[in-house]
């Protein structure tokens, strides 16, 4: 499975299998649809359709999480995976994927 990256206004899905290879596209993508937004915009990244979570992916979030906040553009992630969710509490970052 191949990875997509969709942007529709406020909100930018992320599915199939973020990895390596494909991830530096994907993180071009994310943070040229974050300088499309206004600052203050409240933005969500839907993660529901990935298909496996790894550090890859993880560092992507915070890459992106990162450019939000530089761009004072409030950034929650929706959809978010348990085994992610794991993953980011292993890694100390937890915080920011759950927060509201």
């Amino acid at each position: 499975m191949s990875a997509s990256v969709e942007p529709a206004g406020d909100c930018l899905t992320l599915a199939g299998r973020i990895h390596a290879g494909n991830v530096l596209e994907i993180r071009r993508r994310g943070e040229s649809w974050l300088a499309s937004l206004s600052s203050g915009t409240n933005a969500r990244v839907d993660l529901a359709a990935t298909a496996t979570a790894s550090s890859v992916l993880l560092s992507l979030l915070l890459c992106l999480h990162r450019q939000a906040d530089r761009r004072q553009v409030p950034l929650t992630f929706t959809g978010v995976p348990d085994d992610l969710l794991g993953l980011s509490r292993l890694n100390g970052v937890s915080r920011w994927l759950t927060a509201s």
